[in-house]
């Protein structure tokens, strides 16, 4: 009895607190509401503001404050008002398509347009809604379904009518975005929705009419667009990710972050590290561009506008809602030369020889084949023209792999990894760019239940600029004569085959794009070079091949080889030498050659002093060597001329702790969180500069953001548990790794 009063009296004070805590949250929103009406400059219509007020007060009377006062936590996202706006304010994209006929149109059939209501989600956030609750679905549905997070709709018995879900990220949801943080899921600050904007800031909403509308363009425009929505941190807002510890009762794990990658990318002109220099780029540049619109759009220029169908890589939304035109656009964008692949190498070791020969660039090569030999061929994937990873994203559930097959004369398959089987499924042992998510038990998270994620066995991804080395041995045939034709495409699947099949509960088969391919002709016997042909638009020069092949080993931190391969690029093109030479520099610091690293950058600075990469690398030695008043200078003139680069930013800070500048460092440290306000070692290093100024406070901050931002080292384990329990997984997690091929299928 004592212990059933013991547990009422807990209850009690529980659900005692609980009301605090909402009558507080309360009290909280409708002093905003109250402070943000006051603050407008002319009030659109008081009715209309009371009525939001009292809108926002009723919601917050039953709403499930779980994640403290901010109603749209767990996710980044926030409104102007800081509370809620009514569902009706998101006008129905419907009504935009009267007049932008041809952007709605292509927004329809767009992963923005469907972004809430497509099956492959809706199995998701159904599943995060079961197993930990709707209000945990605030944080998917900042980027998918916005006008449910801030109309109040996600708690439980919510009775907010939801007309809007068909739209999922409508044109009036995007348009109504007024700033950025930088920090993803949901970055960003929601505006009231308003189709028109007067030059006193008046912004008018209901009752509206068309005519209103193309009566005073001036203000639909100041309603609709502003320069944020033209930058890569306004499509950042969502395309990039992080799992809360809100989310998994953990920590924080970052998913993706392709905003981020572009900004150190070489397309973003804002970093010299990159190794090649590529015109600027940015989201909208490549994934918005223009096209005809015979549907007489209303902001259509010349006959043209800029595309709303982001046709990048999506091609299951488009294959469920049988939408061919969709789909010949993402396959056309897949298919235009992003990716590069090339079968550069042979490495050949006849029967009884213990070393291996290396044959580079084969097509370039006087070599000989026999029966019995035993061949590796080197094939180079390269990330050509997207400003980000290749894939970006969610790696865990969709594919993209490496077919490599070795076929005779006759067409038959000698040898083939990265192929279909016949459940559809893809061969396990295919070289591939995923990622693995493991469990808190040690299991497979192979359904995207993202909040059930401990550690990522593996993150295979190729960077922007950068290339991977894919490497298959077989044996030639004792009988072999002919030829062997050597077959390497580069493949991509949305989604893999067990999470398709989970989500439409059927077994269906999606569209495999070939996004880059490759042969070469392996003749038994001798194989002469082939001649240079200047006509060929397709292939790249030798030197750029030589130089895809050092990046690529560089990243598997095949130093020496790396160094070789850059030494061939700078024989082979006088333009391309100093960049050249600065990476074979790269490669000797990597092996702690400081010397060699040091005499090669000296020369690259002495024949060109504005080289910003060369100075940063040779900064890198002065430090080293304790020259910290050069490696100042060097970085600093680096900063002059890329003042966003967050690596310089880094190193500069450092060297401004070392030498007490605390100022300065804060400067720095602060300069790289306004790009990244997650980057870790910009959190450490303040953590660190606030304890030497005794400002307690500030570094205990920094402390708990470093601590939930930094790795878990329990988690190392975890993950060398999983791959020990999975070979297939485990070989791709290696650097430098080898595809042993001993069959085709069903052999």
């Amino acid at each position: 009895m004592l212990l059933a009063n013991k547990d009422g009296a807990r209850s009690f004070g529980l659900q005692h607190k609980q009301s605090i805590a909402r009558l507080l949250c309360l009290i909280l929103l409708v002093l905003a509401a109250l402070i943000f009406t006051k603050s407008r400059q002319v009030a659109a219509n008081p009715d209309d503001d009371d009525k939001q007020n009292a809108y926002a007060a009723e919601i917050a009377r039953t709403y499930d404050f779980k994640f403290g006062a901010n109603p749209f936590s767990p996710g980044n996202a926030t409104s102007t008002t800081g509370t809620f706006i009514p569902g009706e304010m998101f006008v129905s994209s419907k009504r935009c398509g009267a007049c932008h006929t041809d952007a709605h149109a292509q927004w329809r059939q767009s992963a923005h347009g469907n972004a809430f209501r497509e099956p492959f989600y809706q199995k998701n956030v159904k599943d995060l809604q079961t197993q930990k609750g709707i209000e945990f679905t605030r944080h998917c549905e900042s980027c998918h379904n916005p006008a449910a997070l801030f109309s109040g709709a996600l708690t439980k018995n919510s009775h907010v009518k939801r007309p809007f879900d068909d739209d999922g990220v409508s044109c009036i949801a995007c348009h109504s975005i007024q700033s950025a943080n930088g920090r993803g899921i949901g970055g960003y600050v929601m505006g009231e929705p308003a189709l028109l904007v007067k030059e006193d800031g008046t912004r008018l909403l209901a009752g509206v009419s068309d005519q209103q509308i193309l009566d005073d363009i001036p203000s639909h425009r100041r309603a609709m667009m502003r320069p944020l929505l033209k930058t890569p941190e306004f499509c950042g807002s969502c395309h990039k990710s992080q799992v809360p510890r809100e989310l998994n009762d953990y920590k924080f794990l970052r998913a993706f972050m392709v905003a981020d990658e572009l900004q150190q990318s070489s397309f973003s002109k804002e970093s010299p590290h990159p190794f090649y220099v590529r015109d600027k780029e940015t989201c909208n540049s490549c994934h918005m561009k223009r096209e005809p619109a015979p549907l007489f759009d209303v902001s259509a220029k010349k006959g043209t506008l800029v595309s709303h169908r982001w046709a990048t890589a999506n091609t299951a939304i488009p294959t469920f809602y049988k939408w061919p035109d969709q789909l010949s656009a993402v396959n056309k964008f897949l298919e235009n030369d992003a990716l590069g692949v090339d079968i550069f190498a042979l490495r050949r070791q006849s029967p009884g020889a213990s070393a291996e020969e290396l044959i580079a660039p084969v097509n370039r090569s006087n070599f000989k084949i026999a029966g019995g030999d035993r061949v590796t061929a080197d094939v180079v994937i390269t990330n050509k023209n997207i400003g980000h990873s290749f894939p970006p994203e969610l790696r865990d559930f969709y594919e993209a792999y490496v077919e490599f097959i070795v076929s005779n004369d006759a067409g038959k398959a000698l040898y083939w990894s990265g192929f279909i089987k016949p459940d559809g499924y893809l061969d396990e042992n295919a070289h591939n760019y995923k990622t693995y998510l493991v469990k808190a038990d040690g299991t497979y998270n192979d359904k995207h239940h993202i909040w059930r994620t401990r550690v990522f066995a593996q993150n295979n991804q190729i960077n922007s600029g950068r290339s991977d080395v894919a490497r298959y041995k077989f044996q030639v045939p004792q009988n072999a004569a002919g030829t062997l034709r050597l077959t390497a495409r580069v493949r991509y699947r949305r989604f893999t085959r067990v999470f398709s099949d989970y989500a439409l509960g059927k077994s269906v088969d999606y569209p495999i794009v070939t996004m880059a391919s490759t042969e070469y002709v392996l003749r038994v016997g001798d194989n002469q070079a082939l001649p240079l042909n200047p006509n060929d638009k397709t292939t790249p020069p030798d030197w750029r091949r030589w130089n895809n092949y050092g990046i690529a080993l560089f990243d598997q931190r095949q130093y020496p080889l790396a160094i070789d391969a850059f030494t061939h690029a700078a024989e082979l093109d006088e333009k391309y030498r100093p960049m050249a030479q600065v990476n074979r520099a790269l490669a000797n610091i990597e092996l702690e050659q400081y010397d060699e690293a040091a005499k090669i950058l000296e020369a690259v600075v002495k024949s060109d002093p504005t080289n910003m990469r060369a100075l940063f690398q040779q900064a890198r030695i002065f430090m080293k060597r304790g020259q910290l008043d050069q490696a100042e200078s060097n970085i600093r003139q680096v900063l002059t001329a890329f003042p966003r680069d967050r690596i310089s930013l880094q190193q500069l800070g450092e060297l401004c702790k070392i030498k007490r500048d605390y100022q300065g460092a804060l400067e720095c440290f602060g300069k790289i969180l306004a790009i990244d306000p997650e980057d870790l070692g910009a959190h450490y290093n303040l953590m660190l500069i606030y304890r030497k100024l005794g400002r307690t406070e500030d570094a205990k901050r920094e402390a708990k953001i470093f601590a939930d931002l930094k790795d878990d080292p329990g988690a190392l384990s975890l993950a060398n548990q999983f791959l020990r329990k999975h070979s297939e997984m485990s070989n791709e997690s290696v650097y430098w790794h080898v595809h042993e091929l001993s069959r085709t299928p069903g052999e």
